[in-house]
């Protein structure tokens, strides 16, 4: 879907939810995006990155987006596109990450009593981008948490939900490093005004305090994922204990009862045996076979 408004101070955004082909050469056509900038728009696998084009003088930014899936409770991330030009931005997102476009409405609409440039509605709003990685690690250390809190085994609920713990921060710390990477990037384009990106104080003072958020979130998130990684590391180890104990269980079992079907088959066998002869024999086998039982299993403890 392709709109085209009018914002604060006469400024422009144009809105594509879940570009199709038509958007994008809607797109090349009006801005003038070079074959690679379309690319980066329909690519729904691009990594974070920040691109200027000189000759175009258009800048394109991808960054990644947490969003969470209410009905799984678990947490995806998407790319999502931002094309800048001296009064316009874009925004390419696709269906689930309407919310981004939700908080540019807000950003347009506020009101505000310096001049608001294209470059610093766009860093506004990757800083309330990242605070939602900052709320959504929280989620996932309140969930980690809880699975701490194991009794004697973790059951198998806590193992499936610890493993998807793992995995959705396999894509969180991704993000947040490729995040991390494109705001660098954006930062050296405007980092001096021979930069091929002209950036005021204002808009570099904004950038450098976007990487600074961008930096903590990826150390944030790292950290979970390291916690994360111990927990299942300490999980692996009780279930290996557990594990082990089962076994030295079933097997001085085995032992034990291995012990009466000896006894009893040799004194089956028709031949002489000691003891083999009298009413009260049978109490000798037993005797023997309990003498036997306990030999094993002092042996076993023995050796433990």
């Amino acid at each position: 879907m392709y709109q085209e408004r009018t914002v604060l101070n006469g400024l422009h955004w144009v809105s594509v939810i879940d570009p199709t082909h038509e958007d994008v050469q809607k797109l090349r056509n009006k801005f003038d995006l070079t074959y690679r900038f379309q690319s980066y728009v329909q690519d729904p696998r691009e990594r974070s990155r920040f691109d200027y084009n000189e000759q175009t003088e258009v800048g394109m930014l991808i960054w990644q987006v947490i969003i969470k899936d209410e009905s799984a409770r678990i947490y995806h991330v998407v790319p999502v596109s931002f094309i800048v030009t001296a009064d316009t931005l874009i925004s390419a997102v696709p269906k689930r990450a309407q919310h981004v476009n939700e908080e540019l409405q807000d950003l347009f609409t506020k009101k505000s009593k310096q001049q608001q440039s294209i470059i610093t509605i766009l860093l506004r709003l990757l800083w309330r981008l990242n605070d939602q990685y900052m709320d959504q690690v929280d989620d996932i250390n309140a969930i980690r948490g809880k699975l701490a809190n194991y009794r004697k085994n973790p059951t198998n609920k806590q193992i499936e939900a610890l493993a998807s713990l793992s995995n959705q921060l396999v894509h969180l710390t991704t993000a947040t490093d490729n995040n991390v990477m494109a705001i660098k990037q954006l930062k050296l384009s405007g980092d001096a005004d021979s930069d091929e990106l002209s950036l005021d104080k204002r808009e570099r003072d904004l950038v450098a305090d976007v990487e600074i958020e961008t930096n903590q979130s990826q150390q944030i998130t790292q950290d979970t994922a390291d916690l994360v990684e111990r927990l299942s590391n300490t999980y692996n180890n009780i279930l290996n204990n557990s594990l082990n104990d089962t076994m030295r269980f079933l097997t001085v079992w085995s032992l034990i009862l291995a012990v009466p079907p000896i006894i009893s088959g040799f004194y089956g066998m028709n031949m002489h045996l000691p003891l083999a002869v009298g009413t009260w024999a049978w109490v000798g086998t037993l005797v023997m076979t309990a003498v036997l039982i306990f030999a094993v299993v002092w042996l076993v403890y023995k050796r433990k």
